[in-house]
């Protein structure tokens, strides 16, 4: 069990059965209105419901109920719950999303220092060797 406590926190996902790590999946809490809320920060209060982090996985969810059933009451899912997963995702760590992806991240820091010392007559700056 040494491994288990070096890799962090495990639970199970209630959709697969799998046990993982805490970083490979999503915790959903049940609202003060029975409905379904995305935790990507895992900071709201209540008991977690854990998915692996697959847009398939959330979505067998909603439609076998198994929200309802992890919560062991009544609970509404929205119809459009992966995609609001996917979009508070995408605002925490939209370069990673974009790779993740195979995208191009948004500012690679690379792009900008090129770009930087490629534009030519930048206000105040004299070009490298004039003078």
């Amino acid at each position: 069990m040494a491994a288990a406590d070096d890799d962090g926190p495990r639970r199970r996902c209630a959709a697969t059965g799998r046990v993982e790590t805490t970083d490979r999946l999503l915790r959903f809490v049940i609202g003060p209105d029975a409905t379904v809320v995305p935790d990507v920060e895992n900071r709201l209060p209540g008991r977690g419901i854990w998915l692996s982090a697959r847009r398939s996985v959330v979505n067998t969810a909603c439609a076998k109920r198994l929200f309802s059933r992890a919560a062991r009451a009544p609970v509404t899912a929205p119809p459009d719950l992966a995609d609001r997963v996917e979009g508070l995702l995408a605002k925490r760590q939209p370069d990673q999303v974009q790779a993740a992806l195979g995208q191009q991240p948004l500012h690679p820091i690379g792009q900008i220092r090129r770009r930087r010392h490629r534009s030519p007559g930048r206000p105040g700056k004299q070009p490298r060797g004039a003078g």
